[in-house]
């Protein structure tokens, strides 16, 4: 006797269908969250990257052309400001960093950007990440307390010292020569990556 073909039932097609959009459904959405989570790596690297290419600038010989071609000790730094679009300006706006030259060194604008300094180039996070918090202290664990939160940071380096000068402020005047800061961004899934700057002229970023 022959066997009989027999094809499949609709429930069975059914159930392997059901199966397969399931799988489907979760295979898409963990791609998803992995290609934010790269995104998000990737942009705080290239902001790392912007903190040590200010490093570079005030560590070697880039003049600045504001002031003449033969001064080359002005200090590059980072402005990080989420009260403001650039270097202190009026217009809130988390999306921006600036590479600035320190051309005015003298009483509470030594070591942050203002509008007397020299902006090099200013850089806008994309990709839906923004900054999110902005922070200073000793270490780690004292710039996690809420005191140590301020809405502007500042990172500037000045030949022939690789250490970072780091200086802060909530709006009212700047302190400065803190031992560890901290810029945290965040993505459209509310991952965050930070990027921590330390005196010594360490620079990483942190998942």
């Amino acid at each position: 006797m022959e066997p009989m073909n027999r094809g499949f039932t609709i429930i069975e097609l059914l159930v392997t269908l059901a199966i397969f959009i399931v799988m489907t459904s979760f295979t898409v959405a963990k791609f998803g969250n992995f290609n934010q989570s790269t995104l998000l790596t990737d942009t705080a690297y290239d902001i790392a990257l912007v903190v040590r290419l200010a490093q570079t600038y005030g560590l070697s010989v880039k003049n600045s052309s504001q002031i003449g071609a033969q001064n080359f000790n002005l200090p590059y730094g980072v402005d990080f400001d989420m009260s403001g679009d650039s270097c202190g300006g009026a217009t809130s706006n988390p999306t921006l960093l600036t590479l600035f030259a320190d051309l005015n060194q003298t009483g509470q604008s030594a070591g942050m950007c203002d509008a007397s300094d020299q902006s090099v180039n200013t850089y806008v996070i994309t990709r839906g990440a923004k900054i999110s918090s902005l922070c200073i202290g000793a270490d780690a664990t004292a710039c996690h307390q809420s005191s140590n939160s301020v809405s502007r940071l500042d990172v500037s380096f000045q030949r022939p010292n690789p250490e970072a000068v780091i200086c802060a402020s909530n709006g009212g005047a700047p302190t400065c020569n803190y031992a560890y800061s901290e810029a945290t961004i965040q993505g459209t899934d509310g991952s965050t990556r930070t990027i921590v700057v330390r005196q010594n002229g360490q620079i990483s970023v942190q998942h």
